[in-house]
Order: C-alpha cells, then sequence, then structure tokens
C-alpha cells in the first residue's frame, strides 16, 4: 500500500501527523517528510506521530522518524509516536531506539502528555 499522510494543524502547536500504508524508501516518503516539515517546528512544541496505520517500515522510514525526532528536540520541543503495531516495536527495540523515542497508546494520550 502506497504511504499516505493526513496533518491535522487544528492545534499549531500540537499537529497531528497520521501515516497509512508502508514507509518505505522512495519519492512518496521524500515528499510526505516535505509535508511534515512544514509543520514540525516553529510554533509546534509538540509533533504526534500516528503510526497506527502503518503496516511496515524499512530503514529509510527509520531514518525519517529520527530526523523529526532531532528536529523537535533541537528546537526544544517533542515528538510522541502513537499506537505502533508489533512490527514497529521490535524494530524500535532492535535498533536501541525505544530508550529515545516516547511511545503512547493512543492519541488521547499523546495529547493529554
Amino acid at each position: 500500500m502506497i504511504l499516505e499522510v493526513d496533518i491535522d494543524r487544528t492545534t499549531p502547536a500540537t499537529p497531528i501527523v497520521k501515516l497509512t500504508g508502508r514507509m518505505t524508501l522512495g519519492m512518496r516518503l521524500r515528499e510526505i517528510e516535505f509535508r511534515i516539515d512544514e509543520v514540525a517546528g516553529d510554533p509546534a512544541r509538540k509533533l504526534i506521530l500516528d503510526l497506527s496505520a502503518v503496516e511496515y517500515c524499512d530503514s529509510s522510514g527509520l531514518g525519517l522518524i529520527m530526523i523529526l525526532y532531532g528536529k523537535m528536540t533541537s528546537a526544544g520541543g517533542q515528538l510522541r509516536i502513537v499506537a505502533p503495531n508489533e512490527f514497529l516495536l521490535d524494530l524500535f527495540k532492535r535498533t536501541c531506539i525505544d530508550s529515545i523515542l516516547t511511545v503512547d497508546p493512543d492519541l488521547a494520550t499523546a495529547l493529554a502528555a
């Protein structure tokens, strides 16, 4: 399934980015990175990345997550990952980034944090 993005900018300080499909190497991932860049940073203090509908992620997708993490933390904000599936949780653990990413079980928890 092609990667799709839906960006909710209702609250500019807390944009919600929902990804659907496969986060894999290719132009589509780059296009989505540019769209997310538009909302990551000032005035965003918290970027919520909803991965509940992501089926698969390769090293390029993982790289995008880490780029977003770096952008948000260097700007004094935070990246919150919402509802990744077991494959993604295992990938985070195998690559040791589970210790730095903040993972929330659902959107409500991420918004309340």
